[in-house]
Order: C-alpha cells, then structure tokens, then sequence
C-alpha cells in the first residue's frame, strides 16, 4: 500500500525538525566523489550555490579544497547550527540562506552561479514547487550538477527525470555517473551544462 504524500508545508516542517546533521557531517566519500565532478567545471574563484546543504560537508570539502566563493540553502536551523559548531570556519565564510529553497530562490539574481548543486535534497522537493527547478536553471550561469534518486518514492520522495527536466530548461547533460562510489547505490549524478 502506498503512503499518503504530505503537503508541501507537512515536508517543510519535517525537514526542519529531521535534518540529523550528525549523519551527513562525517559522510567525506560522498564530499569526494562530488568535487571530482565539480572540478571539470569549474575553476576556484567560481560561485557555487548547493541546494540543501545540511550541516556543510560537501561545502566544506569544496573549501578545503580551495574553493571560495561558497553559498548554500538550507531549511533546517539545527543543520546551521550544527555547521557553526562542525565547520566552523565555512560557517564563517560561506553565505547560507536558513529558509526553504522557496522562499529565497526567486530572490536571487539571474545567472549569479556557475554552478547550482544538490545531492539527495531534490526528490523531496513537493511537486507544488517543480517551479524550482526553472530557478535553479535560472540563477546557473553554466553548470547544474543533480545526485538524485530518481526512481525512489515516498512519503516525503518524488521520482524525477532530471534529464529531461534541466534539458528542457536549456542545459545539455554532459555526465551521467552511478553514484554508488559515494555510498549512494540507488542514486544518479548528473552534470548539466547550459547551452550559450
């Protein structure tokens, strides 16, 4: 028997309250296995937005590893005040928006980003707010990088095609990889590129 789906603000309110930043802090392989993939995009000096950054690792990994100019989304106060406390010098340097992706994404400028991100946060974005998804091409100024569970589903999961999504927003996918590597045996990475 499926399970009831919840209503957008039933998701925003579970993600406030279940984000676990204890789990996704020590989760490097994950951080690793990403930035490979970000690094044949783009260079270090780029600014680079992650969509549901919870507590900060693969920002931090990013930072680590000398990128700089590093912003983040991230519905949960307790994942903000986790990465204060876990990375504590990313939270002094990134910029982290602490509010759902729909509250502050239409805010930000067109093509402010040269590469939008996300790793498992996109299914569970409320078919309400597919419109995100524009935004996210939108605000992109080269690449949007996805590592989604595409075929998964439910109560607080929704299975997408991200391909077809961001290929009909103006990007041409240019990588798909199987992201078990990282420990995420049901999951996809996809690299997109938007088409000049």
């Amino acid at each position: 028997m499926e399970e009831e789906k919840k209503t957008m603000e039933e998701l925003h309110d579970h993600w406030k309250s279940s984000s676990t930043p204890d789990l996704y802090a020590p989760r490097v392989e994950r951080s690793e296995f990403l930035t490979k993939y970000i690094r044949k995009c783009i260079v270090r000096n780029g600014q680079i937005l992650e969509v549901g950054c919870n507590v900060g690792r693969n920002l931090n990994y990013l930072r680590e590893q000398g990128y700089q100019n590093l912003s983040g989304i991230e519905i949960s106060e307790e994942a903000v005040m986790a990465m204060k406390k876990t990375f504590p010098e990313l939270a002094e340097a990134a910029h982290i928006m602490n509010a759902p992706v729909e509250q502050i994404i239409k805010r930000l400028p067109s093509n402010s980003y040269d590469l939008v991100f996300s790793m498992a946060v996109l299914l569970h974005i409320h078919p309400d707010s597919d419109w995100v998804f524009e935004e996210m091409a939108r605000i992109s100024r080269d690449y949007i990088i996805t590592v989604e569970a595409e075929q998964a589903s439910g109560w607080h999961i929704f299975p997408r095609n991200y391909k077809a999504i961001f290929e009909d927003l103006g990007f041409k996918q240019v990588t798909e990889s199987n992201a078990k590597a990282a420990g995420l045996k049901a999951y996809t990475l996809r690299v997109f590129k938007k088409l000049k």
